[in-house]
């Protein structure tokens, strides 16, 4: 052993011993601190990567899916259809004689175009009474709907609903037997169909849950806690239909449906291998109403009847896709309880997991205290086969073996033997100016990363028809908490925003990473809404751990085809008008508290309209608080007469020239915060 002090001295040996075994015993409990702080995030990568390299192929010898798609659409007309094309679509599937039909569709609101609906359309006077009661006593499309429900093996979609829907205590349950676990999902309320669907069908289940902190499903619940009651999973209730309607119970370990035993894990979900290719098993409804589906179709099959024409909403990321219609899901659940496809994780995984482990530990032990490198050998080996190892299980039997978590403790055991052995070889200084190196490319690295999470300028060019956007990004460090960002919203929408992270540095470009996402994702789903959507960031980051962070923002959305231009602001610098004129104006705005000071504090649209050739400017306040050698701040007179000698320029030039005249303004001193900068200029229509 190469290392720490002379052999010849007295206990020179055993010291080196006791420190090599303290810092392997220390970095094993180093890695299973750190393995607790990830939590399940690398058991999901782990198991995610397996799901890719072996999905099942999708068949549809169980499970059948009609979907109500564009095709059908256009054939039928625009959703929702007349609750009669509903019940002929159902009834000719039930004829098929299917064991189940599972509607995954909500009806909750009565049949637009039932008899009552077309009466309201006239006045009292504009159709005389006998007629009146002549139309009112033709029967309702939801009427027909219900009666199909009711004479066919339907089984109806609930939702957890904390709000809305229907209190538990008015809603039908199906029996389970035993007592789920207590992290399972508990509500006082359902979001159902309209009871004389709901109460009518032969049984009723949950169709999703929240997906994992990631957004990610992985899972589908086989039950909740509505009031007092169990609910079931919508699969398993499915599931039950096949050859009869087969008991519901809770066991120690899982569901049992009929004799199968489903593993759920400590919220009542489970989850199961995925298969790729069901988007293409799926059969359009149209298909079904014109009877070219065979006969044997749907016969002694689970039918799952779901929308997923465009704009559907029921649209979930899995690990095999990042959009999957949430049908598909389903219908892979059901499939993977009547295959037994699904996913175990016993507890004596857990136990095995835990003995790898320490059988590593040990072999860098036996290394560490004969200096023999032959166990480092033998540990290494272990090491490569364990992941291997766990695919085989997850492949061959749907077990869920971590490999991540037992090679990370091992892992930083291994390191911290290895830090012990070589730390005193290295000259103190040596070490300072590697990590100095290596810090600063890490920095550079950072920056450079940092600047490719904003569109670039080619990028923007490529957004609106009647618009122009320009911007500009310079963090006051390396890296920094500043961001923007520009998405086209369609029907000739652009939207945009600016925010600027509290602090600077590394830990400000991390949660600037995090809020940008969680900003763009929260406008590009609800752009429609941009109340809501705000909200919905604010709540998100309300719900991160760091508290010391904290986000000012300015989010608008542009009408390309008006100029319109709607604005949120949450704390952040009001943005400034530079008219075809040049005359440079501020546009005030009443705004609101930074993001993450108010859990659902009430963030408020605000409106301008710029005429073309105007150009709307936002900036952080890394460009008014820009400051010279002598203490002098640029300001907002220096921004807006900057503005104004700008000329008229695209606007990629005028923000490149506000940023050029902030820094000369600095002559070099070190820049007050980032500065960040965006520029959107309105065309008109001529533009078009």
């Amino acid at each position: 052993m190469t290392g720490f002090v002379s052999r010849s001295e007295p206990g020179s040996g055993r010291a080196a011993r006791r420190i090599l075994a303290a810092a392997i015993l220390g970095g094993a409990i180093f890695g299973v601190l750190l393995s607790l702080v990830a939590g399940d995030f690398q058991r999901r990568l782990v198991f995610d990567g397996w799901q890719r390299l072996a999905p099942l192929e999708a068949s549809a010898d169980r499970v059948a899916v009609v979907m109500i798609d564009d095709p059908s659409v256009a054939a039928i007309g625009e959703w929702p259809w007349r609750r009669y094309d509903v019940a002929v679509l159902l009834e000719r599937i039930a004829a098929a004689d299917p064991a189940a039909i599972g509607v995954d569709i909500f009806f909750v609101e009565p049949d637009r175009l039932r008899p009552a609906s077309f009466l309201e359309l006239y006045t009292e006077d504009a159709i005389d009474p006998a007629t009146r009661e002549r139309i009112g006593a033709l029967p309702s499309g939801d009427d027909a709907l219900a009666d199909v429900i009711a004479s066919s093996p339907v089984v109806m979609p609930w939702v957890v609903s904390q709000e809305g829907g229907r209190p538990a205590s008015e809603l039908t349950f199906e029996h389970i037997e035993g007592t789920l676990p207590a992290g399972a999902i508990r509500t006082q309320r359902m979001l159902t169909s309209l009871p004389a669907f709901d109460d009518v069908a032969l049984a009723r289940g949950i169709v999703s849950a929240p997906p994992d902190p990631d957004g990610v499903t992985r899972r589908v619940p086989l039950g909740v806690i509505a009031g007092g009651e169990t609910a079931p999973g919508f699969t398993p209730v499915l599931a039950a239909q096949v050859g009869g309607n087969a008991d519901l119970r809770w066991t120690k370990g899982g569901m049992a449906v009929g004799d199968r035993v489903v593993p759920g894990d400590d919220r009542a979900h489970f989850a199961f291998r995925m298969a790729r290719g069901w988007e293409a098993l799926a059969i359009p409804a149209i298909e079904v109403l014109r009877g070219k589906v065979a006969p044997g179709e749907f016969s002694g099959k689970i039918v799952l009847v779901g929308f997923g024409a465009t704009g559907t909403s029921d649209i979930v990321a899995t690990p095999l896709a990042g959009e999957v219609q949430g049908t598909l899901v389903q219908a892979q659940a059901v499939d993977a309880i009547l295959t037994g496809n699904w996913l175990a994780r016993p507890a004596w995984i857990t136990a095995i997991e835990v003995a790898i482990a320490a059988l590593l530990i040990a072999l860098f032990l036996a290394a560490g205290v004969t200096a023999n490198n032959r166990w480092l050998v033998a540990a290494a080996l272990g090491a490569l086969v364990l992941p291997f190892a766990s695919f085989a299980l997850f492949a061959r039997a749907n077990l869920l073996l971590d490999p991540a978590r037992p090679l990370l403790i091992a892992g930083c055991a291994a390191l911290a033997l290895l830090l012990a052995r070589y730390s005193l070889m290295v000259i103190e200084l040596i070490e300072k100016r590697i990590l100095a190196a290596e810090q600063a490319k890490e920095n550079e690295s950072a920056r450079a990363l940092q600047l490719t999470m904003v569109p670039s300028p080619a990028r923007l060019a490529q957004l609106g028809r009647r618009t122009e956007i320009g911007a500009v990004l310079e963090p006051a460090r390396s890296v920094g908490g500043d961001f923007y960002d520009a998405m086209d919203l369609g029907d000739d929408r652009l939207a945009f925003l600016v925010g600027d992270v509290s602090g600077k540095g590394l830990p400000a470009a991390l949660f600037m990473a995090l809020s940008k996402s969680v900003s763009k994702n929260n406008v590009m789903r609800m752009g429609h809404d941009l109340e809501a959507a705000i909200r919905r960031v604010n709540d998100e980051l309300m719900a991160e751990e760091d508290q010391e962070m904290d986000l000012t923002l300015l989010v608008g959305v542009i009408d390309c085809a008006s100029g319109e231009v709607q604005m949120i602001n949450a704390g952040h610098e009001d943005p400034l008008i530079v008219r075809a004129d040049g005359r440079v104006e501020v546009a005030a705005m009443r705004g609101g508290v930074r993001m993450r000071t108010f859990e659902g504090f009430p963030y408020r649209v605000e409106s301008l309209t710029l005429a073309p050739d105007e150009t709307l400017v936002v900036i952080s306040d890394g460009a008014t608080d820009a400051s010279d050698a002598r203490g002098a701040r640029f300001g907002l007179n220096g921004v807006m007469s900057a503005l104004a000698q700008s000329g008229d320029n695209s606007a990629q030039i005028r923000a490149q020239d506000l940023a050029l005249q902030v820094r000369a303004f600095e002559r070099g001193t070190d820049p007050a915060d980032d500065l960040t900068i965006l520029a959107l200029r309105y065309l008109g229509e001529e533009a078009a």
